[in-house]
């Protein structure tokens, strides 16, 4: 079913890659002109279906209570068409590779498309420190590390290469400190599924205004504690995560069973994600976190691409995680497509390096620098897995935001559905200042996994 083709001969011969563009200019004075103070491209494209950025949505709409559900500013918009299995060719330019994979393999799969809406926004203080970067931020050229920047904006708002895309996904604003509790859904093939329950907590080194320089970061660009709260056979469970901007994370494990805290090591790369039973590496969540090194990045260019996007139908409480749930893949009826422009950057292994995953293929939103989808190829290069996140801007702050992630594994005929919020409160990204960086020392991690 799955060609061996390489992703970027196959897009370069469709004509498919945009070139750079605008997008690629050196200068400053580009950025809020013919790019959005993020480094997106400010016109829409020819034929209108993907419109001018305007500067998407920056205050809540009417009827929105903060901590309650996101009001839904396009609830009335009409979908314009499905693709499935019998029209899947007439769109293929503008699918990826999993995409087209599961309407292939799944007859009742399908995309349901809705006007696209460019509704990403971000603080002002965070389009002046993205400014700021331009010709500042630096990625070496070994294990691609962030080596410099201006802390609290994107580093790299007209990237050169693959890996200054992925630091702005990973440098990605939601908040200077944000608390959630989420599901995990890992999926059988009769639907049936253990939810995981966690809670995490986060505080951002990177966007704490306090922090003026890339120095006084102090090579730490954010802390997170994370802990699990069922089921019984994981409950206790607790992660403590200083990433880092370069060089190996510093994280440590509480072991409930054993009542103490070790270094954890393996919390990344390939290794695999206590409780998602084989389907989830440690790097690829949140579509991609950790280091660079592994790997050489390529900057293919620009596509336009059909993605989840302003999915407040899908984040909605409304709809249980079960509800949400189906055999093969999410529900299709709370899931809302939109035609968006994305990066294209294809990372393959590095010779004499090993990962499980020898090459992907991540699309990144233009407007958000979010990995918003990713196909993941074997070491026989054919498609092994594929990630899709579901897209909503969080208006109260304004950051645009994952309200779910899902994770197939098209050699298990599985799926994870992770980081959903819908059985839970909704994600607090006003936390700053009840969070502070006693919270994520190294003694507060038995405490996190006992309470």
């Amino acid at each position: 079913m799955f060609m061996k083709v390489s992703a970027t001969a196959a897009l370069v011969a469709c004509g498919l890659v945009l070139a750079v563009g605008a997008a690629g200019a050196d200068g400053a004075t580009d950025l809020g002109q013919g790019l959005t103070p993020l480094g997106a491209e400010t016109a829409g494209n020819a034929d209108g279906t993907i419109p001018a950025w305007a500067g998407g949505i920056t205050t809540p709409p009417a009827g929105y209570v903060q901590g309650k559900d996101y009001v839904d500013p396009y609830a009335g918009d009409a979908k314009l068409f499905s693709i499935t299995k019998e029209n899947v060719a007439s769109y293929r330019d503008k699918l990826a590779a999993g995409q087209i994979a599961l309407i292939e393999r799944h007859g009742d799969y399908r995309m349901d498309v809705y006007p696209s809406h460019r509704s990403c926004a971000f603080p002002q203080s965070v389009y002046d420190k993205t400014k700021e970067n331009i010709g500042k931020a630096k990625v070496d050229d070994g294990p691609h590390d962030l080596v410099d920047a201006v802390p609290g904006g994107f580093p790299f708002p007209t990237p050169k290469s693959g890996a200054e895309v992925i630091w702005n996904h990973r440098t990605a604003f939601e908040g200077v400190a944000r608390s959630v509790a989420g599901t995990t859904a890992v999926v059988n093939t009769d639907g049936q599924f253990v939810p995981l329950k966690w809670d995490e907590l986060r505080l951002s080194n990177y966007y704490n205004p306090a922090r003026k320089s890339f120095g006084e970061l102090e090579n730490v660009q954010f802390k997170y504690l994370s802990s699990y709260t069922a089921p019984a056979r994981v409950a206790g469970e607790a992660y403590l995560v200083h990433e880092t901007l370069n060089g190996e994370r510093n994280a440590w494990f509480y072991s409930p069973g054993l009542r103490r805290v070790r270094r954890a090591p393996t919390l990344s790369y390939d290794n695999p994600v206590s409780g998602y039973e084989g389907l989830g590496a440690a790097d690829q969540l949140y579509m991609y976190n950790g280091r660079l090194d592994r790997y050489d990045w390529k900057l293919v260019g620009k596509k336009e691409l059909y993605i989840p996007y302003n999915n407040y139908e899908f984040a909605n409480s409304k709809h249980s995680v079960a509800e949400l749930t189906g055999p093969h893949f999410p529900s299709r009826d709370a899931t809302r497509y939109e035609l968006h422009r994305v990066w294209v950057v294809e990372a393959k292994l590095k010779p004499g390096i090993r990962h499980i995953f020898p090459r992907r293929i991540f699309y990144v939103d233009e407007d958000s620098w979010r990995v918003v989808a990713t196909d993941i190829y074997d070491g026989r290069d054919k498609l092994w897995r594929y990630q899709e996140e579901t897209t909503v801007n969080a208006y109260d702050v304004p950051t645009c935001f994952g309200f779910g992630q899902a994770l197939y594994d098209f050699q298990s005929d599985r799926y994870i559905l992770d980081l959903v919020f819908n059985d839970d409160a909704r994600p607090n990204f006003h936390a700053a200042a009840n969070v502070d960086d006693a919270m994520f020392e190294v003694g507060a991690l038995r405490k996190a996994g006992t309470r």
